[in-house]
């Protein structure tokens, strides 16, 4: 008999737990545990390039994940349009939770705002969500102002003193002063003579010689011969003209 009261007590227990675990298990999270929080950037500021976005976003049971978006303010109705896809690692503590490059996405300057929103794991729930808004996105740099030269603008004038009466002072007897003359005899200039050395060239002497001695053998050498050929020839020219004046004596 105590073994199966045993076993009945125990049938008993067990089904308890299950039940009471099915129940907890059908028990909704609690919303107000959700956390949904944006530390950077704040409402009202400014934005450029790359934005880093930090917060938290968790729930201590029930987190599913949670995601970032934009909206332009400058439309009536706000489109939202994704910043990250969705994150499924909880951010407990004031973290980092995405990257908005505004450059890359085209975005233009203006009015924006950024939105998290908090998913849990029943999908009957309503995601809990924070918004930042009146972000001015300025991304282009402005055209500075042109600058006025202030040397052009001509300086105002100073008040200078206000006009006296001369003071007429007494005249007083000043000594002339004395005028001497110094002569100077102007210095005679020293002439410094060199003695120029003339260096004879013995070798250009001795070629000038032995030209002048090869063409004055070569001068009497043509004369020479001029006398000697005119020596011979001179009885043969005496003997032709003989005989040309016999030729003409006979005819």
């Amino acid at each position: 008999m105590s073994v199966r009261y045993l076993v009945l007590v125990l049938v008993v227990c067990c089904t308890g737990m299950l039940f009471s675990n099915m129940a907890y298990a059908q028990e909704p999270p609690n919303v107000a545990d959700t956390i949904a929080v944006i530390t950077s950037p704040v409402t009202g500021g400014v934005i450029s390039g790359q934005v880093i976005i930090r917060g938290s976003a968790a729930h201590p049971t029930a987190f599913a994940y949670y995601e970032l978006e934009y909206a332009n303010l400058a439309s009536p109705s706000p489109i939202w349009l994704p910043i990250t896809g969705q994150i499924r690692q909880q951010a407990p503590t004031d973290e980092i939770l995405g990257v908005w490059d505004t450059v890359g996405d085209g975005v233009s300057d203006g009015l924006y705002q950024i939105r998290l929103r908090v998913f849990l794991t029943d999908p009957n729930i309503e995601p809990v969500e924070v918004i930042v808004t009146n972000l001015q996105l300025i991304n282009s740099a402005p055209t500075p102002l042109p600058t006025i030269d202030e040397s052009l603008n001509p300086p105002a004038p100073t008040p200078g003193p206000s006009p006296t009466s001369p003071i007429e002072l007494p005249p007083t007897n000043t000594p002339r002063p004395t005028i001497a003359v110094i002569a100077n005899e102007p210095a005679q200039p020293s002439v410094s003579s060199t003695d120029t050395s003339s260096s004879i060239d013995f070798g250009r002497l001795q070629s000038a010689f032995c030209t002048g001695s090869i063409l004055a053998l070569f001068f009497f050498g043509i004369l020479f011969a001029y006398l000697s050929i005119r020596s011979r020839l001179r009885p043969i020219t005496r003997q032709l003209m003989w005989q040309m004046r016999d030729f003409d004596d006979e005819r």
